[in-house]
């Protein structure tokens, strides 16, 4: 493809100045600077949305200018649109003025997704874009309005017996529908059904100079968004875009109808190679709906979470009984988690269909290919549990005894997956000395996507002062009975050495990542042509380079 040197000069003129993402690990947010200067442009964005929608304060300025682990930039204001033709006007008048536009969902970043890289710039809340727009039971889809989080969607559609195929992340409760097309996202749904991207058949997107930007099934004059393809994909560049491209406002996902019979599996390795095979050897066969797998260190910090007080586990037991039957709720009773605590490999995944004996055959299977690889049955308490309430409150966004917690990760094929894994605790050992030296604990997550790919998460708890964001998102009882910590600045910079380190080896394992936000080198993992290709997509759609700057590296 030829260069284009005119090109090449608005382009990289447009390159976000001053900033190395890479070594940025500070978590102190900076002050609420003066808006005087911007007086004008805030009565404009008031008379557009409303003065109740229009965040200036400074503690408002100080939250959205945080995600869950740093912070750069401080923003002008946050605005709240309510309807498609706020969002248009609202960034058109940005274009107007040369102000960067940031979106936001539900705030569950923890890789800059949402990070303010320049001054002059605004946060775009969508979260009171939160309407559901149709149910279509009859054409099997779903529009909804972007800001609307996965466990609101998933309590409309249970009760018409109907599911999005992949429908949500654990973080669900708060996290919303457009912030997983943006980041794309993997949990519930998605060792059969993939990831949140691959459920979509159509979106208005908002781009950067005001328009309304139909695609996918909603580019049609006439007819039903039944259909994502019909010539050539233009909604592909949107999705996974880390909000580089425009503001996703309303989106069509795919139905399924609910599956109405569920079993559940646990099964302890020796090793994390035994447990790597299984879960990949699951995945070929299509079997788990989820399959996820820990070591010891990332298991015991969730045994520990689960040392609630005793009011809130009948509750949660109470849950289980009412999805499960009673037989089951009193087998969780009895076997509690603590068993776990003995277990240095734990893998546990659930698989679900349309009939009982359907299920009972593919659990069979499943059975015999973990005992192949050395599993040891284990009471399958917690996927009973996550299924019973799949969508809990954000507090595991500090670690269970108050330690600052972040995490990263890749996708890799089956055949990489023991490579990979062993590649990371290389770098793990390497850090050996200065982890001792901040108290700082590593763990892993494994999950599987489809039948094609094997996520491993990488896992960081340290014990270091909060942001003030975690005051604001996480329920109140909660921070309440967590101790807090010092200031730890070296600590997180060894984190973040270890994210930087671990990042590169994802490229030279040629691995795959969601939530690209301004942390992974999505740049340094395209052909060139590829990133040229993008680049110029990207000043089509956003000629002023205001649209979440330094997303995707942009």
């Amino acid at each position: 493809m030829p260069k284009d040197e005119q090109f090449e000069k608005h382009y990289h003129s447009n390159e976000v100045p001053g900033y190395d993402l890479e070594k940025i690990p500070s978590s102190i947010t900076k002050e609420a600077w003066s808006l005087e200067e911007y007086e004008g442009f805030i009565d404009k964005l008031i008379s557009i949305l409303g003065k109740e929608n229009v965040s200036r304060d400074e503690d408002a300025r100080r939250f959205y200018a945080e995600d869950t682990f740093r912070s750069f930039e401080t923003p002008i204001v946050a605005v709240s649109p309510e309807s498609l033709d706020q969002i248009s006007k609202t960034t058109k008048l940005c274009s107007d003025f040369g102000i960067a536009i940031v979106p936001r969902g539900g705030g569950m970043s923890y890789t800059d997704g949402y990070l303010h890289t320049r001054k002059k710039s605004i946060t775009v809340d969508m979260q009171k874009m939160n309407s559901i727009l149709e149910i279509n039971e009859t054409d099997m889809y779903v529009t909804v309005e972007c800001g609307c989080t996965w466990a609101e969607l998933n309590d409309h559609l249970k009760l018409k017996g109907l599911r999005t195929p992949y429908w949500g992340p654990l973080s669900g409760k708060k996290s919303c529908v457009g912030g997983a097309l943006s980041q794309n996202s993997v949990f519930f749904g998605s060792g059969f059904y993939g990831t949140a991207v691959e459920q979509v058949i159509g979106m208005d997107v908002v781009l950067s100079d005001g328009t309304i930007l139909p695609v996918g099934a909603h580019a049609k004059n006439e007819g039903l968004p039944f259909m994502k393809h019909y010539g050539p994909d233009l909604m592909g560049p949107f999705l996974a875009d880390a909000g580089a491209l425009g503001i996703k406002a309303v989106a069509t996902l795919r139905l399924i109808k609910r599956p109405k019979h569920r079993s559940h599996l646990a099964y302890a390795f020796d090793s994390y190679e035994e447990m790597a095979n299984a879960l990949s050897a699951l995945s070929r066969e299509g079997l788990a709906t989820e399959a996820m797998g820990f070591d010891k260190n990332q298991q015991s910090a969730r045994v520990s979470e689960g040392k609630s007080n005793f009011l809130k586990d009948i509750k949660t037991l109470f849950k289980v009984i009412r999805e499960l039957g009673v037989l089951d709720g009193i087998k969780i009773a009895f076997a509690g988690r603590r068993y776990l605590n003995d277990v240095f490999y734990g893998m546990h995944f659930s698989l679900e269909g349309s009939t009982k004996g359907g299920v009972k055959d593919k659990t069979k299977t499943a059975k015999v290919m973990a005992e192949q690889f050395g599993g040891k049955p284990l009471p399958a308490s917690i996927t009973k549990i996550v299924h019973a309430e799949p969508f809990l409150p954000p507090d595991s966004i500090l670690g269970p005894n108050g330690e600052r917690w972040v995490p990263l990760h890749c996708i890799v094929p089956h055949s990489q997956a023991v490579e990979a894994l062993d590649k990371i605790t290389k770098i793990y050992d390497k850090y050996d000395s200065l982890k001792e030296k901040h108290n700082i604990r590593n763990g892993f997550l494994l999950v599987t996507v489809g039948n094609y790919g094997f996520l491993i998460e990488p896992v960081w708890f340290w014990p270091d002062s909060r942001l003030q964001m975690y005051d604001t998102v996480m329920r109140k009882e909660h921070l309440e009975n967590l101790p807090s910590f010092k200031n730890d600045g070296k600590g997180r910079e060894v984190v973040q050495d270890m994210r930087n380190e671990l990042t590169q080896l994802f490229i030279e394992l040629g691995a795959v990542s969601m939530q690209l936000g301004k942390l992974y080198r999505y740049d340094k993992s395209r052909k060139p042509e590829s990133l040229y290709a993008l680049e110029k997509i990207k000043s089509l759609f956003d000629s002023k380079g205001i649209m979440n700057p330094g997303a995707l590296k942009l």
